[in-house]
């Protein structure tokens, strides 16, 4: 590894710690949002999933049309700016509609921001070098909410909830100066699309349409469901549901990601492992993408029912777990890929799956709101999320089998490059 890389990889860890500090600091000001604001459940909801509105449209608009076309610095740049700029707005505002616009503002920002840093870092390691710089870069998540939950409630706490905002917007133009200075294209970057021969690229149909493909996006929807809730309504809910006191949500919150930052580590370890040991597609992504999940899943349910540390402990797995498959679903994605197609798939897929947010979000705060008391609300919802994550470990199952699409891929650019010979 370089030193550029070290630099580079270092930064995309940063971005993600970045990312979480703006997604965390909303949910970590929940009730005094509600309080102050006069805000029920079922508004700071919808609220929360302004966030997802067009985080699934940006991202998926960058990946089919400027990934590739625009150096992936600049691409950085732009999403680490709109992020700043979008919360300054709230520390001078008491206005839900300014609020929501500047959620919806910082959401279309960060659709791209997670898939873009898994490109970037690839841009500077050969395949089968991937898996460990993926780890570091969800470490970034790990590290947003294991640093950002007590740092942004002693914020929140001794100065109002408005200037968690202030200090991701102070957060975020440091890292984008710092950026400038260091960001370049590495050694495996694809050229430009309109320089890559038609001969190494497959079909459109034939790239989205295949089961591999469909089932890894199958996946990311179900995992982001709970991702999505964690920074927005994980933090009630250890707060309203199961009666800790703010500081005491920050500590947690801090506990179940400081769970998550081994987990990814080993993940990616037994990945990178596995390979090695020569485990095909199925085995290294499909079978541990569905465990992750599958565990996740059986966890949140038996989370409901308990009390307690052993309560603390469920959740733990529960949210953290899921993790595990934003590391599996973008390598397998990156081994099955044609090169010059490579980013795109990665971008449009870990953008899109965030519509799962904007339902899961939307949903939660419904049911929530129908539950015949807060603790019930609260409970129901967490059955919700439990079963879309079974689902997603069902789909693994079914239909990842990347080995194949690999084989297919490779057969249709061998085939054509002997037709245009």
């Amino acid at each position: 590894m370089t030193n550029r890389a070290t630099l580079v990889l270092l930064m995309l860890f940063l971005f993600q710690t970045l990312n979480f500090f703006d997604k965390l600091v909303f949910g970590l000001s929940a009730v005094s949002i509600m309080r102050e604001l006069h805000v029920a459940p079922q508004v700071f909801g919808l609220i929360g999933s302004a966030f997802f509105l067009l985080f699934s449209v940006t991202g998926t608009l960058v990946g089919l049309f400027v990934i590739g076309r625009v150096r992936t610095k600049w691409v950085i740049v732009g999403l680490a700016v709109v992020w700043m700029l979008s919360q300054l707005p709230i520390f001078f505002t008491s206005s839900l509609l300014v609020i929501a616009l500047c959620r919806v503002m910082l959401g279309a920002g960060e659709g791209p921001g997670l898939p873009t840093a898994f490109h970037a870092a690839y841009d500077w390691f050969p395949p089968e070098r991937r898996s460990i710089p993926s780890a570091v870069i969800v470490q970034g998540i790990s590290v947003g909410f294991l640093v950002g939950s007590p740092v942004l409630t002693w914020v929140i706490q001794s100065y109002g909830w408005r200037y968690g905002f202030l200090t991701c917007a102070g957060l975020g133009l440091a890292w984008t100066i710092a950026w400038l200075l260091i960001a370049k294209e590495g050694p495996y970057a694809a050229p430009a699309k309109a320089l890559v021969p038609t001969s190494e690229r497959v079909p459109e149909r034939m790239l989205w349409l295949d089961p591999t493909i469909i089932g890894i996006t199958v996946m990311s929807f179900m995992s982001y469901w709970i991702v999505g809730m964690s920074a927005i309504w994980l933090p009630p809910y250890l707060q309203v549901a199961l009666d800790y006191t703010p500081y005491a949500v920050g500590w947690i919150i801090s506990g179940v990601f400081a769970f998550q930052s081994p987990l990814i580590i080993a993940g990616s370890f037994l990945c990178q492992f596995l390979q090695g040991r020569g485990a095909g597609g199925r085995v290294s992504y499909a079978y541990t993408s569905a465990a992750a999940l599958g565990v996740s899943g059986v966890a949140l349910l038996l989370a409901t029912v308990s009390s307690g540390v052993v309560q603390l402990l469920l959740i733990g797995i529960a949210f953290a777990t899921p993790s595990l498959t934003t590391i599996f679903g973008p390598l397998a994605l990156a081994a099955v890929a044609p090169d010059s197609q490579r980013g795109k798939l990665i971008v449009v897929i870990y953008s899109a799956n965030a519509f799962a947010a904007l339902v899961s979000n939307a949903a939660t705060g419904w049911v929530i709101g129908m539950g015949s008391t807060p603790q019930a609300g609260y409970a129901n919802a967490m059955a919700l999320a439990a079963t879309m994550l079974l689902v997603g470990a069902g789909a693994c199952l079914l239909l990842m089998f990347p080995d194949r699409t690999r084989a297919r891929y490779d057969h249709y650019l061998a085939t054509s490059t002997e037709a245009l010979s």
